[in-house]
């Protein structure tokens, strides 16, 4: 026991934070009673998906191998042939679908309920490039499949970034490493798919939750109505 007091106590005078003040600034919000609805609450699913979409990710990277002519096979010895590479792929999948639908519906909730309104606009603009990096990173990952679908998905997918205005051709240039799709575009591919693109959600998921903490979760005016009328009610009980 007194180890540990020591040990404590070290801690303290080498790291002089307020624990206790850090702890209550992160948790210790009051919340409206209508975000105890599962729809108010659509912003954390995202975050998990996105933690166990990384865990999964680098376990199956190791095995991965970004080649034309080895990544069909590398992926198909994950699922067949790594012990319970079946279900770590699985996982992957489902949580970055998952991860992309309840991104999709937090937007449009946010939406529907005015949250983007002054002053919380850039809490929608962290919000909403959250969303375009979720369907990159989704993106990429069906692409590093290299069977035939998400082979012409990447063809689409370069084409489409070929048409934007003034800076089409390099973006498609850049994308595909070179004029068409090879080793080039599945390596970049890769590499947006596991550092580039994760590193950036990482980030703005930090902003986006320190932008909620500064500004509060936003009143939606019928849950404020509800628990005015319930607390009518309730008084006139």
């Amino acid at each position: 026991m007194e180890d540990v007091k020591k040990t404590e106590a070290w801690i303290d005078e080498s790291l002089p934070v307020d624990w206790g003040k850090i702890k209550e600034e992160a948790v210790g919000e009051i919340l409206p009673h209508h975000m105890k609805l599962w729809w108010y609450c659509l912003g954390g699913v995202p975050a998990i998906m996105f933690l166990m979409l990384v865990i999964s990710g680098i376990m199956m990277a190791f095995y991965y191998v970004p080649y034309p002519s080895e990544a069909y096979e590398s992926v198909a010895r994950i699922t067949n042939d790594i012990p319970f590479g079946w279900w770590l792929r699985s996982i992957h999948r489902w949580c970055a679908e998952l991860m992309v639908v309840t991104v999709s519906l937090h937007a449009i909730r946010v939406f529907a309920t005015g949250a983007y309104r002054h002053p919380r606009e850039f809490c929608w603009i962290s919000g909403s490039v959250l969303l375009l990096l979720t369907l990159g990173a989704g993106f990429t990952g069906y692409s590093l499949c290299y069977t035939q679908t998400s082979y012409w998905a990447m063809t689409i997918g370069t084409g489409i970034a070929g048409k934007t205005p003034i800076i089409g051709d390099f973006l498609s240039r850049f994308m595909l490493g070179g004029d068409s799709i090879g080793e080039a575009t599945l390596n970049r591919f890769f590499i947006l798919h596991a550092a580039i693109i994760p590193s950036i959600i990482f980030l703005m998921i930090f902003v986006h939750i320190v932008l909620i903490r500064l500004h509060g979760v936003a009143e939606h005016i019928v849950g404020m109505q509800r628990e005015l009328i319930k607390g009518l009610s309730r008084g006139d009980e």
